[in-house]
């Protein structure tokens, strides 16, 4: 008769039937009566589902605290560090010249953490219990939300996945925001190398990575390195076959700078102090020491040519390539010394200045003395292994002394790249996956699986960028006779996921780079200053989100750039994903300069204006090609080859001492539109 006939029951189970029936395809009778109740089930695992289980206020914000596999870490404090006192805190410049102790107790230079030793007892915070925090209310403002460890956990450091991006308080009412945090080593753990690690973490690898080549046996690669992002990486070799001769000519052996020559590879007009012969031994095959080797011959005073096998090369992914040679100690281990010649990638013989052609002296005067104008060697105490090696090994050791000689080793990797040590085991000597997750025996054997592993983006930023600035900052150490290395008094690195402070106390008499290693605008004149450059930028210490160095680059190679750099086909990318503001990057340029740049037909990047390459490492880059005025011959203007990474652009009035974003010479003219920071 229709649906108005039915009775109340029926027509109501008709209607779901029907509804239901899009899914079930069919439409069953009337529903019967519900049958008794089932035993109650048995309880999942602890960490099954993080998301479940607690119990949510209207007005508060929960969540549990885990690590990143799953297990909840059952104590510790969850703190609000307003974003209004992170603000406050980069108004107060960080002294980068102060001494060890001084820098252990400066209140500005670990955004986050100097806020909570100086405010933990104001800080709205929420104790963990049983692996869970609540906030009942939250104060107004924005917040970065912190966890802390108790103080008798010694498994876990502080930080979070959520603690370098404030959150307005409005949108974290009624939420459930899990906290997953970095465990770490304990002190006995011990290193495994990263072909252990890369059996269960192959997407993650390092192998295309400048960090992961820095150091190879002369045309030879592990299992473990990949050059194809740099397709000339073995450009300064192709020298030594057919053979080439370097001339070390106008030498002054009193220069400061490493540099204490001219080198060219044709005979030059001046005074040749000595040479450099670059061969290659055909009878030897590739990775067998003495396949390359060079000849040094004395020009000034008549003595015998001096033979160096080339044992390892330095460098080649980012600008020069160095050459090392070894020697025997007393005790049958071995040094491994810089031969006093560089290529520089971008180097030609037309640039004005001897350091930017493609040979350039390295500290020639460690190998010929300008006094006795007789061949030489260099002392013990300037090895490789004591100056250099530890921030470019995995499971770095040292012994030995100045007296004895200096000699490094590495952990021990079927997939390294050299027996560094001579013990018959090839090792891991290059930066790879423990030097910044720490040693992983334990991450690797005890449970629960996952655990005992330092995880950098779960650290608070100024942990994780003390990571890499623990060598980016050019310190001088306390340990193996207070070299470029910042090595323990007993010769130990810094492990992961320590405090600036603590690096500053253990590992330091210098901090960072000398003043003379910078310009007077804060710029690096010197290479290898990254770490101090960021964390005096407003990135490192801002109200929204805070920046490490992983921020911009990525530590396993997952992005094409040789720089490790998400940039897909435009650079800019990589600053327009936050600075939206600034798209189109030419209308920005347009309005902070008042000129139209009409002569230039390609878009502006940012880094030109805001990362000028200010330090040098290999040699000076092309820059600006200036045609205006058109009247006046075109000027080509030069800038260096290490990126200042303040991110800000230093003016016109610095253009006499220092790259700029115009030039030196032609901001006499485009100083009259570019402005001062």
């Amino acid at each position: 008769m229709g649906l108005v006939a039915m009775r109340a029951p029926s027509r109501i189970c008709w209607l779901a039937c029907l509804l239901f029936s899009i899914s079930l395809g069919a439409c069953t009778g009337d529903t019967g009566e519900q049958g008794p109740e089932g035993p109650e089930g048995p309880q999942g695992p602890p960490g099954e589902n993080p998301d479940i289980g607690i119990e949510r206020e209207p007005f508060g914000l929960v969540g549990r605290v885990i690590e990143p596999n799953l297990l909840p870490v059952s104590n510790g404090t969850v703190y609000l560090v307003p974003a209004a006192d992170v603000e406050a805190l980069s108004q107060k410049p960080i002294d980068l010249f102060a001494t060890p102790e001084e820098t252990a107790t400066l209140d500005n230079d670990e955004p986050i953490e100097d806020l909570i030793d100086a405010h933990s007892d104001s800080y709205e915070q929420a104790a963990v219990e049983n692996g869970e925090y609540r906030f009942e209310t939250l104060p107004e403002g924005s917040h970065f939300v912190v966890w802390f460890p108790a103080a008798d956990d010694d498994r876990h450091l502080p930080g979070g996945n959520n603690t370098r991006v404030a959150f307005a308080s409005a949108s974290l009412i009624g939420m459930q925001m899990n906290i997953v945090v970095s465990s770490q080593p304990s002190p006995e753990a011990t290193y495994v190398g990263s072909s252990t690690c890369m059996a269960c973490h192959g997407l993650h690898s390092t192998t295309a990575t400048a960090h992961n080549v820095g150091l190879q046996v002369p045309g030879v690669r592990s299992a473990l390195q990949d050059i194809s992002p740099w397709p000339n990486f073995d450009e300064g070799l192709d020298a030594f076959d057919p053979p080439t001769t370097l001339y070390y000519y106008d030498c002054d052996g009193a220069a400061l700078d490493s540099s204490k020559c001219a080198v060219r590879d044709s005979p030059p007009p001046g005074t040749v102090s000595f040479e450099v012969r670059l061969l290659r031994d055909a009878g030897r095959p590739l990775g067998v020491i003495g396949a390359y080797y060079v000849e040094m011959l004395n020009r000034i005073n008549v003595e015998a040519a001096r033979r160096y096998d080339l044992v390892l090369t330095y460098g080649g992914a980012i600008h020069r390539q160095q050459y090392l040679m070894r020697r025997n100690n007393a005790d049958g281990s071995f040094s491994y010394f810089m031969l006093p010649m560089q290529y520089n990638y971008q180097g030609d013989f037309s640039n004005p200045d001897s350091d930017d052609w493609p040979w350039r002296d390295y500290r020639s005067d460690q190998w010929f003395d300008f006094g006795t104008g007789l061949l030489t060697q260099p002392a013990n105490s300037e090895s490789f292994d004591n100056n250099c090696a530890g921030c470019h090994m995995t499971g770095f050791g040292l012994a030995g002394s100045d007296a004895d000689g200096w000699s490094a080793s590495a952990v021990p990797d079927s997939g390294g790249a050299f027996d560094y040590d001579g013990d018959g085991r090839v090792e891991l000597i290059n930066t790879g996956c423990e030097a910044c997750h720490g040693p992983g025996s334990e991450h690797l054997e005890l449970g629960p699986r996952g655990s005992y592993i330092v995880s950098p983006r779960l650290l608070t930023p100024g942990r994780a960028t003390a990571i890499c600035g623990s060598c980016h900052s050019r310190p001088i150490g306390i340990g193996a006779g207070e070299t470029g290395l910042p090595l323990s008094a007993d010769h130990q690195m810094p492990p992961p996921g320590i405090r600036r402070a603590e690096f500053a106390l253990a590992h330091t008499t210098r901090v960072s780079g000398a003043p003379e290693d910078f310009f007077m605008s804060g710029d690096p004149a010197a290479h290898y200053q990254q770490y101090s450059d960021h964390i005096r930028s407003r990135h490192y210490r801002n109200p929204a989100r805070i920046s490490t160095c992983t921020g911009c680059h990525s530590p396993h190679a997952n992005f094409e750039d040789v720089y490790g750099l998400d940039v897909e086909d435009n650079l800019n990318v990589v600053c327009t994903v936050c600075h939206s503001e600034v798209i189109p990057v030419i209308e920005h340029v347009v309005e902070k300069t008042n000129f139209n740049h009409s002569t230039i037909d390609r878009e502006f990047r940012c880094t030109e204006c805001h990362m000028v390459p200010t330090a040098k490492s290999g040699a000076s880059t092309p820059a600006l090609f200036d045609v205006i005025p058109s009247t006046d011959p075109p000027l080509q203007y030069f800038w260096n080859d290490i990126a200042s990474h303040r991110m800000v652009m230093t003016g016109a009035t610095e253009f006499s001492e220092q790259p700029v974003a115009a030039t030196n010479q032609c901001a006499v003219c485009h100083g009259t539109f570019l402005p001062n920071p």
